[in-house]
């Protein structure tokens, strides 16, 4: 016989066990993946000469949720990838106001003449649809309000209050921190608000006699003008830090970001960078701001020397040396480098893999007696813009003729026989430099023949009508010109 008692069954589970019949319940949660937001930012910013470091900082916003941090990713130049992908850091976050979307049924407190309020009417700057507020201020007075009361004294602290803003036509949000109750103790900063979203932020330091509680506002200097305002928050801090979501709750420990420090060298041109974060299965992939920039080519050091150092002797091998540097920049110049004697060209040298470029003056490329002012020029290449050397100074005397001037003479007849003419055939050569010119002197003992012009070659002919019988020694001396003495 079955029986029943208060509606719960008796069951056997053998010999002298009962049990009740238990009930249960479930849900299914479902969890939607969370937008992400990437920030970059760059030192220096703006544009920088070729080869100059720039440190970047990306921060991927995750609303305040735990940082994928055994993840990846890219930094890019337009579409070219910067190195190998970058691992993700962490980096701490808060939000001291307990709701960070601006909606009036969640403490922010409309004053003045009532702002036209169209709560999460809008996509946010990470995309998410119907995240955004959206405002608009009647006339001066219109504010919204959001009072932060606190067991916090913030005497002497420094914080820093930010919203994301756009508006479709540019307009000024106004953003303000006042104390309380040192109603006088405030400040506010104007913020220029496009159609792109941007951060606008005010940091404050409460004075000493301040309070536990403040209020933050926003006002507009443009009246019906629609702003879309987005994650209202506030820091401990000198400067906006990750963004962190509150939903009725201040977060001021424990939040989170991702944080990834990245430095790279710069060719010239312009370059457009920008981080992807790839996704997973918690987040949505994003792609940060651009930092947008022209890299300008570098001016490189150059400097001229000369071997031998400042003197020479005509004739003598002179060495000139351009050395490029990159003044730190970063590479090597290349391309050519040109030799100048005052205006005129004497050489042109290529440059090596350090920098250096080198001609030899020589021969008929020897610099003549006198003071040279030498310079060198660098013709600048794809990275390095064009440069001149200071000028060297490089006094030439002249070579001595007795040690490397050659003086040779032949008779047309030897023997010859009295009354019969006699042709002397004379050449002047030089071991240096260029063709000596000028003159010999024919001297037969102590007599002299004659001072015949050298041609251009370097020679000289002379005829002797008639020696007188005997022994004639004939000495033909050069006279020198202007590079031989």
């Amino acid at each position: 016989m079955k029986k029943f008692i208060n509606s719960l069954i008796l069951l056997a589970l053998g010999p002298g066990v009962l049990s009740f019949a238990q009930s249960t319940g479930s849900v299914t949660q479902t969890v939607s993946q969370r937008n992400t937001i990437g920030s970059l930012s760059a030192t220096p910013s703006g544009n920088i000469t070729a080869g100059t470091s720039v440190s970047f900082t990306y921060v991927l916003n995750t609303a305040g949720a735990p940082a994928p941090a055994t993840e990846t990713v890219q930094f890019y130049d337009g579409t070219n990838a910067m190195g190998s992908p970058q691992s993700i850091g962490l980096a701490p976050a808060s939000n001291l106001v307990p709701y960070s979307q601006v909606n009036t049924a969640h403490g922010w407190t409309p004053a003045g003449t009532v702002p036209t309020i169209m709560p999460l009417s809008a996509s946010g700057p990470d995309g998410s649809t119907n995240s955004a507020t959206v405002l608009s201020f009647p006339d001066g007075t219109s504010t919204i309000l959001y009072a932060v009361p606190s067991a916090t004294n913030y005497a002497n602290l420094q914080v820093t209050f930010s919203v994301w803003a756009k508006s479709a036509v540019a307009t000024t949000l106004n953003l303000a921190i006042t104390d309380s109750p040192q109603v006088n103790a405030s400040q506010s900063a104007p913020c220029a608000v496009t159609s792109a979203w941007q951060r606008c932020s005010l940091t404050y330091t409460f004075p000493a006699n301040s309070s536990t509680g403040f209020a933050v506002s926003l006002t507009s200097a443009s009246f019906g003008t629609p702003i879309s305002v987005w994650g209202a928050q506030l820091e401990q801090a000198p400067a906006p830090g990750p963004y962190v979501s509150t939903i009725g709750t201040a977060r001021t420990a424990g939040a989170q970001a991702g944080i990834v420090g990245f430095s790279y060298n710069f060719l010239a041109g312009s370059h457009s960078i920008t981080v992807q974060y790839p996704e997973d299965t918690n987040f949505v992939g994003s792609t940060s701001n651009a930092i947008v920039f022209t890299a300008d080519v570098a001016t490189p050091a150059i400097t001229l020397t000369d071997s031998p150092s400042a003197t020479s002797v005509y004739g003598a091998a002179i060495v000139l040396t351009a050395q490029l540097s990159n003044q730190g920049s970063g590479g090597t110049p290349t391309g050519t480098a040109q030799f100048f004697d005052g205006a005129g060209l004497v050489g042109t040298g290529t440059l090596d893999g350090a920098g250096k470029a080198t001609i030899t003056l020589t021969g008929s490329g020897s610099l003549a007696v006198g003071s040279h002012s030498l310079t060198a020029k660098y013709s600048g290449d794809s990275q390095f813009s064009s440069v001149t050397s200071t000028a060297v100074v490089h006094v030439v005397t002249q070579a001595s003729s007795s040690s490397v001037v050659t003086t040779t003479v032949t008779s047309s007849l030897n023997p010859s026989v009295y009354g019969d003419t006699v042709t002397l055939s004379i050449h002047v050569s030089s071991s240096v430099g260029i063709q000596p010119t000028g003159s010999v002197t024919i001297v037969d003992g102590t007599t002299t023949l004659g001072t015949p012009n050298l041609d251009p070659s370097g020679n000289a002919t002379f005829m002797v009508p008639a020696f007188t019988a005997g022994s004639h020694t004939i000495v033909v001396t050069y006279s020198g010109d202007s590079n031989y003495n």
